[in-house]
């Protein structure tokens, strides 16, 4: 069965750290590649839902992982230094980010809509983000990643990313917000179509 795009690059960023924790970790799939390529050296799989977890811990068996039923940060007690919140909607990601640790942690995120609201609750609640990824896998899919600290963005950093701007690959995935925009504006009532005509003027400015 071949493997998704997305979650090997999710794996393949977790180079460089030790102690993994993935929420919502659905099967564990992500840990599983970084541990068979040698990338981390323990883990923690965390879900909310019992049968996503316990095919993980088969997924799993082999290697150094805690499995916690939990609803994100909440009952998670080991140290770890990354995080991994993916596959979820901004405003789940941005609930679960509530309970965050204070802690030198550094975060993947990767929202599968609404990607502004996320990156305007890391600004307003002093996350700074010190990557941004893109992926295609079927879909286009934005991975950020981010640590405490402080940032300012602006409205074009909120939609095009502050750091995804300035890489050239991310061109591609503009202009198919454009075209998506341009298919819904024709049939959006007066106010939407203003609120469309602004976000084409952002996608169009880089």
């Amino acid at each position: 069965m071949a493997r998704s795009k997305r979650i090997e690059f999710l794996a393949e960023l977790t180079k460089g750290h030790h102690h993994v924790l993935d929420i919502g970790t659905d099967h564990g799939l992500v840990l599983k590649i970084a541990f068979e390529k040698g990338y981390i050296e323990k883990a923690i799989a965390s879900d909310l839902r019992e049968k996503p977890l316990k095919q993980a811990e088969k997924n799993l068996k082999n290697y150094p992982t805690s499995f916690i039923k939990s609803d994100g940060f909440l009952n998670v007690k080991e140290k770890f230094d990354l995080a991994i919140i993916a596959g979820m909607g901004s405003y789940l990601i941005c609930d679960i980010l509530d309970h965050a640790p204070n802690s030198e942690i550094t975060y993947l995120l990767q929202p599968n809509d609404k990607i502004e609201i996320l990156r305007a609750y890391l600004m307003k609640h002093h996350f700074k983000i010190i990557d941004e990824y893109l992926i295609f896998d079927k879909f286009y899919y934005v991975i950020i990643k981010a640590i405490r600290g402080k940032m300012v963005l602006n409205e074009s950093d909120l939609y095009l990313g502050p750091i995804l701007m300035t890489k050239p690959e991310s061109r591609v995935y503009y202009n198919h917000k454009i075209k998506q925009i341009e298919k819904i504006i024709v049939k959006a009532d007066s106010k939407r179509k203003e609120e469309l005509e602004n976000l084409l003027k952002i996608y169009k400015s880089i």
